[in-house]
């Protein structure tokens, strides 16, 4: 057994004192470091080795000494002579060895056992692994989810972590090769237990294609062969599959757009006439309203029929009353019935069965005060029709803005106007009951609500899109942030999935003012503005792949 003896120094006349005046313990067994860094190794590669010396600091032999490693795996004695017994002032080595066999910072603990008082040494140790990026499509770029390093183009940098995910950009849907395994948000998951290899094969934007506009979009809708509708201020526009455009019709005045499910277009002027276009743009038939009338809401059933309601005012009586329309595939008028629950009567949602049995209507009854310069709030309700024209029962709730499926379900929608926004929303069933009413987390948001449907066609269960613009700190109301769109969810519960956010080219804000799935691949359009409605700067479409509502956050 190795021993280092201080008899020299005694007879080199350097007292060693013992006894009652001491401060040491009776025993102590003390390593000849508190601690050691072992510094950068590579992971598999060679490993590196440090001598330490335990000294029995103490007046007393110690009968039976022990060292060991604990606390990681990567650090291990190779050769030890402190076995058992070591004489009062005598010494040992221990020889220790970091091997890592994954990146990170790694620690542990050389212990000595053997006397009531000794002194641990502290190790530690880095290693890394290189991750090297060989190939990427031209335009992307592929950042570490530490943010550590970007890769504008082939690249390779030491990284010291037990794993990495690689994320390509801009934000799509990436195709990724070799040493990859599946991550959130389409990200590249490495484990570094050695060096990695990966590359970036192919990448997929958000989104197919954009279109600006002179002007924000007020709807967007789908047509036939994955064609679209869109509708500004100053036109409704046909887009084929790609975005080219197909027809435009100018408008003169403000209109209400709804395709039909035989891919008619009928509008809604603002003086309540209805004019029908067929797929390509020609008009079908036009209907004009017998009293003068103003435009509020049309919907169309599963058949092709139109229901449009009005509001007609008596100028004599001061009234304000709602007059629902049933107009068949050819415009005519098939039933109609009058709505007035007080003096003023305001709609705020229409919506039918696919089958055309029942339509539903939402308002807000108001009559006037005394002094008839005021209004007195009565009810707010949705009221369930028969075609008829006959109610068959009536709601009364605080509603605000609604959504009809073609189920009869409906959804009942309040913003949080305070950053970071969010939600108060309830979903009731085709009998008016309410099947969950909730909020979105308050510390999330996401924004404001400016844009909610369902999808438009009868065979695509009903789920939830909605969309909106950021709240900016502060109290200006039109000091929008990007704009953004998600799907919560659905008869069950209010559920936010991933959020896409849209950012303005200006830097002045956006919002999604309208959605739709198209029909058969059921790629997202999204419809809106940048800057905000007060002052925009101009709008957008753009044709989301389907996989960007529900991949991974």
């Amino acid at each position: 057994m190795f021993r280092k003896s201080l008899s020299l120094m005694l007879l080199l006349g350097s007292p060693i004192l013992f006894g009652a005046c001491s401060d040491e313990p009776a025993a102590a067994l003390v390593i000849d470091r508190k601690s050691f860094d072992f510094g950068d190794v590579e992971v598999g590669k060679l490993p590196v080795e440090q001598l330490f010396t335990v000294r029995n600091a103490s007046p007393q032999d110690v009968e039976s000494v022990a060292v060991s490693v604990e606390g990681s795996e990567f650090f291990a004695i190779t050769s030890n002579t402190c076995e058992k017994y070591l004489a009062a002032g005598m010494e040992c080595e221990v020889r220790v060895r970091f091997a890592p066999l994954l990146g990170g910072t790694h620690s542990a603990r050389l212990k000595v056992t053997g006397a009531a008082s000794v002194n641990p040494a502290e190790l530690q140790g880095t290693s890394f692994a290189w991750v090297s990026v060989t190939s990427m499509p031209p335009g992307t770029h592929v950042v570490s989810g530490d943010d550590s390093f970007t890769c504008t183009q082939p690249c390779r940098y030491a990284v010291r972590a037990t794993e990495l995910t690689l994320y390509a950009g801009p934000e799509g849907f990436p195709t990724w090769s070799k040493a990859c395994a599946g991550a959130p948000r389409g990200g590249c998951l490495l484990r570094l237990d050695a060096s990695k290899s990966v590359a970036l094969d192919a990448w997929l934007p958000l989104y197919r294609w954009e279109v600006l506009r002179s002007h924000p979009l007020v709807t967007v809708a789908p047509l036939s062969d994955e064609n679209i509708v869109v509708q500004d201020v100053l036109s409704v526009t046909s887009l084929d599959s790609t975005g080219h455009e197909r027809w435009s019709l100018p408008l003169s005045a403000t209109s209400k757009l709804v395709v039909t499910s035989d891919w008619n277009i009928s509008l809604l002027r603002y003086d309540g006439m209805v004019t029908q276009y067929d797929s390509n743009g020609r008009v079908r038939w036009t209907y004009n309203p017998q009293e003068l009338s103003s435009a509020e809401h049309m919907v169309a059933d599963a058949f092709g029929n139109t229901y449009v309601l009005l509001t007609q005012r008596s100028h004599d009586t001061l009234v304000v009353v709602m007059k629902l329309i049933a107009l068949s595939r050819e415009g005519v008028e098939r039933w109609s019935t009058v709505i007035s629950e007080a003096q003023l009567n305001y709609p705020f949602g229409l919506g039918v069965m696919g089958d055309g049995s029942y339509v539903y209507v939402g308002a807000n009854a108001f009559n006037r005060s005394a002094n008839g310069q005021d209004t007195v709030f009565v009810k707010s309700y949705v009221r369930k029709i028969s075609p008829a024209g006959a109610a068959v029962w009536t709601k009364e709730a605080n509603w605000s803005g609604v959504s009809f499926n073609h189920s009869g379900e409906m959804i009942s929608v309040n913003s949080i106007f305070s950053p970071p926004g969010g939600v108060v929303a309830s979903w009731v069933d085709a009998d008016g009951n309410v099947l969950w009413s909730t909020q979105t987390r308050p510390e999330r948001g996401p924004g404001v609500v400016d844009a909610f449907a369902f999808p438009t066609h009868v065979n695509i269960a009903p789920r939830l899109l909605f969309g909106g613009h950021e709240l900016l700190p502060g109290t200006d109301i039109n000091a929008y942030g990007r704009g953004w769109f998600a799907d919560m969810g659905d008869r069950s519960k209010l559920d936010a999935g991933r959020i896409t956010y849209i950012d303005s080219p200006n830097g002045n804000g956006a919002w999604v003012s309208s959605l739709a799935y198209t029909y058969l691949a059921r790629h997202v359009v999204v419809g809106g503005g940048f800057g905000n409605p007060v002052n925009p700067t101009g709008g957008f479409i753009r044709l989301y792949d389907p996989r960007t509502l529900t991949m991974e956050q």
